[in-house]
């Protein structure tokens, strides 16, 4: 891990946070081009990379989740798979350090990578989990925002 103060440091918070944000950009677009899809993939990978200096296990679950939101766009449903589970594994390792949504979130995409996989039992474990937890969100704003995600399609 780079030392906060340091060049290193600066270099990797400012692109791990500057890919993130370039990610939610393309995940919102109801379409992507195959350029689109290559550089949302990229850009997913980029911003985990950069996190993996600076950020914390939280940084890396979040990380997780934000690949298999990409593979999940793109139909690449068998990276999705990969990264949606390292996503809740990372989620059960350090419970401790994950915000309540982040515990909603990593059943959010296990649920909808196994929809999109037609895997009806799974899909409907998963997704009444994260409900579950989802109610449970203390934050209001928070709370607005998953349930928002939870309904969209």
């Amino acid at each position: 891990m780079a030392k906060r103060g340091t060049l290193d440091y600066s270099v990797h918070h400012y692109y791990a946070i500057h890919f993130n944000q370039q990610f939610w950009k393309l995940l919102s677009k109801t379409r992507l081009s195959k350029e689109e899809q290559f550089e949302m993939i990229d850009i997913a990978h980029a911003s985990n990379q950069h996190w993996r200096y600076v950020g914390s296990e939280l940084n890396q679950q979040r990380g997780a989740y934000v690949i298999a939101k990409t593979y999940l766009k793109v139909k690449n449903l068998d990276q999705a798979l990969i990264y949606a589970e390292r996503c809740l594994a990372l989620t059960k390792k350090y419970k401790k350090q994950m915000k309540d949504f982040d515990l909603a979130y990593a059943q959010e995409v296990l649920w909808r990578v196994e929809a999109a996989r037609k895997n009806k039992r799974a899909a409907e474990l998963y997704k009444k989990e994260a409900r579950r937890l989802g109610d449970l969100i203390k934050g209001v704003e928070d709370k607005k925002i998953f349930d928002q995600d939870f309904k969209a399609k």
